[in-house]
């Protein structure tokens, strides 16, 4: 399937690389225009490889239009500047997804409160801030679709995951708020870990110092490809308030509540045993 996305303006926030990246590639594949909002222009961790301009050359590969801007999402002036970049090169914003996080070493009990308070800024009101920027526009055009990023570790009881309930907890009430004005807002979480260079390098504030992180391109057994993260983002980016929003769910039952049943077989068949358990759970 192709062009399901065809002419729609999609914002991505932390695609310089990860799993905002490969969003911002499979918008483009289905034919969205991308814009790329990421603070990294130059790689300054070769274990982190990945800029907005490496992205965008990506998308455009990918036979995508893709437009490149530095923003902080931790600055409301760097978030508006963004989002009137985006007006002004394509005229509107069809989908904001607001993948940007930061996740500080430490437990609650030890987290130094200054890395408490960027973990905040960034993770819960570096989406508003984007949400808030963005949503004139789309209540203009009476239609708009938000994708917050959540994660597993909303479940739990960590600094991190309590940034995560609050996403959940702000796109379940947005939701509710915005149906009238034709916006659809949604979460999405991944299973778990998923193939990106984060997670595969290894966090640096996560390990010993000087331990060395798995070898580039080592595999992880038991850990998904993010093909199925994308296709699930893809298909939350096609729903209205009529069909599916306030809604929180992870990748696997996405795929099993919003796709046909050869997409639900093809992922099934691709993707490891945890993966297929959470489709239905």
């Amino acid at each position: 399937m192709t062009g399901r996305l065809a002419g729609k303006v999609a914002i991505i926030t932390g695609a310089s690389r990860g799993l905002g990246e490969y969003c911002a590639v499979g918008y483009a594949r289905e034919g969205a225009k991308v814009v790329i909002a990421a603070r990294t222009e130059t790689e300054t961790d070769p274990r982190l490889p990945g800029t907005i301009h490496h992205t965008a050359e990506l998308v455009k590969a990918a036979g995508g239009e893709a437009l490149p801007v530095v923003c902080n999402v931790g600055d409301m002036e760097s978030v508006e500047a963004m989002v009137a970049k985006v007006l002004d090169h394509w005229g509107r914003i069809d989908i904001l997804m607001t993948n940007a996080a930061v996740q500080p070493q430490g437990l609650i009990s030890t987290i130094k409160p200054k890395s408490w308070e960027l973990e905040f800024n960034i993770n819960v009101h570096g989406p508003f801030r984007c949400i808030r920027a963005a949503l004139p526009a789309m209540q203009a055009a009476k239609s708009g679709n938000i994708i917050n990023i959540s994660s597993v570790a909303a479940f739990g009881g960590s600094h991190y995951g309590a940034t995560k309930r609050a996403i959940e907890a702000m796109t379940i009430g947005l939701a509710r708020e915005l149906k009238d004005d034709g916006i659809t807002v949604n979460a999405m979480r991944p299973v778990g870990g998923i193939e990106t260079p984060g997670l595969m390098f290894g966090r640096p504030a996560s390990r010993p110092a000087g331990a060395p992180g798995p070898a580039p391109g080592a595999a992880r057994p038991g850990l998904p490809k993010p093909d199925s993260y994308v296709e699930a983002a893809i298909l939350l980016a096609l729903q209205t308030p009529d069909s599916f929003t306030g809604q929180v769910f992870n990748d696997a039952q996405l795929i099993e509540k919003l796709s046909d049943e050869a997409t639900k077989r093809k992922y099934r068949e691709t993707n490891p045993e945890n993966w297929v358990k959470a489709m239905t759970v």
